[in-house]
């Protein structure tokens, strides 16, 4: 029987639910899971998490318009991590597959980078990364930006990327009235013609991503 490993970090709880549902999903199609949830040696104040991230928002007009500029982006900026406990599955090479699961924070979430500097035996190893994040599933402001730095580490680790799959949480953080949620909804309708809700893990689309990703990984 193959044998596939869920690791994932999740602060506010969707990405471990997407996690669970890909876990079981993931038997179904035949394979021996194993889980792994990073946990960080202590929380950061939510407020203080953007301030790393803010030297992209006076470039962020020409980051979404510029594909070279994002090449060139993605090689310099500065990744911030954050400490993690010790791993239960510190070696990953025993495995067939590894899904490693992430939430959108403009880039890629700081425990996320840590554990790819943490881990050991990504090479040579299929790895398809999944994530959530807050709004509809934007080509670049919501895929690339995680996405695209992500499958290069994960590349310069020696691990083989063969799928990538995300899904909106509907669910913003910051701010205090729900102003992120109200412009994310209205970005949804606007550019796909479809109420937000349909690409959370409960909607249309959704569940219908994760049904194809989760083939696409099985298969391959």
């Amino acid at each position: 029987m193959p044998r596939a490993l869920i690791v994932h970090y999740s602060r506010t709880g969707h990405t471990a639910r997407l996690a669970h549902v890909l876990a079981a999903e993931i038997r179904r199609r035949g394979y021996e899971v194993e889980t792994e949830a990073v946990r960080v040696e202590r929380d950061w104040n939510k407020w203080l998490l953007p301030l790393p991230l803010l030297p992209l928002l006076p470039l962020l007009p020409v980051y979404l318009m510029s594909a070279r500029f994002r090449r060139v982006w993605h090689r310099i900026y500065f990744q911030p991590e954050q400490a993690i406990r010790p791993l239960v599955l510190p070696d990953v090479s025993a495995y067939d597959l590894v899904l490693l699961g992430t939430p959108k924070w403009l880039y890629l979430a700081f425990p996320v980078a840590r554990w790819l500097k943490t881990v050991r035996g990504l090479t040579g190893k299929r790895v398809a990364p999944f994530a959530t994040f807050c709004g509809p599933p934007l080509k670049v402001f919501e895929l690339e930006m995680l996405f695209d730095p992500l499958e290069s580490r994960l590349r310069t680790l020696g691990a083989t990327v063969v799928d990538r799959m995300a899904v909106s949480s509907n669910s913003h953080p910051y701010f205090f009235f729900g102003e992120m949620e109200r412009l994310f909804r209205f970005i949804s309708r606007k550019a796909f013609g479809r109420p937000l809700v349909d690409f959370t893990l409960d909607g249309e689309v959704g569940q219908a991503e994760v049904q194809r990703f989760c083939d696409a990984v099985c298969s391959k």
